[in-house]
């Protein structure tokens, strides 16, 4: 059984699926935020302790994550799963966790990179339309790939798009997650 912690910025809807999932061999151990956002809500209902990090409390962003490792060193975390968390890490603690993070990006990487990935793609116009769950490491969305879907879209709207996109990671992500866990990737 390894123990994960999911870090999120907003609704969390990734939280919820992973947590609804019932992943074997992993226990969804702790919910990280950056804000007072929907993710804690989704953590209190399933019994998740969750713990918010306001960088503007911290001198830095070392001393933000320090803390951060504390706790995930605490909780004996084994791996950190990012489900919509929109703060980028430092290279000392991607180090510190080589490997241990991973994340899932609404784009088929190496395109559309960052925030506004659907935006971005649309304005594009070649329809490469997708979703890829990748280990973190010092670059945006750059890190090793570990698995990727198409997303087929022709002529609907932003919204129609971006609902297929989010069905696709609801799919894919707990695939990883269970993946891992199954490899005993990271015990």
């Amino acid at each position: 059984m390894i123990k994960v912690a999911i870090f999120a910025s907003g609704k969390g809807t990734n939280l919820e699926n992973i947590i609804n999932r019932d992943i074997p061999s992993i226990k969804a151990s702790l919910v990280v935020t950056d804000k007072l956002c929907g993710a804690l809500e989704i953590a209190r209902t399933y019994g998740i302790e969750a713990r918010t990090f306001f960088r503007k409390n911290y001198p830095t962003k070392k001393a933000m994550e320090e803390d951060i490792a504390s706790l995930l060193i605490e909780r004996e975390i084994d791996l950190i799963v990012l489900a919509g968390y929109m703060r980028l890490f430092s290279p000392w603690f991607v180090h510190t966790y080589y490997q241990k993070i991973i994340n899932i990006h609404p784009s088929y990487l190496p395109y559309y990179k960052g925030k506004g990935a659907i935006e971005q793609a649309i304005k594009d116009g070649k329809k490469l339309y997708g979703v890829t769950v990748h280990y973190v490491d010092e670059g945006m969305d750059e890190g090793e790939i570990l698995a990727q879907q198409r997303v087929f879209y022709d002529g609907l709207n932003k919204e129609e798009l971006e609902m297929m996109v989010h069905q696709c990671e609801y799919e894919l992500y707990p695939k990883v997650i269970a993946q891992i866990a199954r490899k005993g990737e990271l015990l």
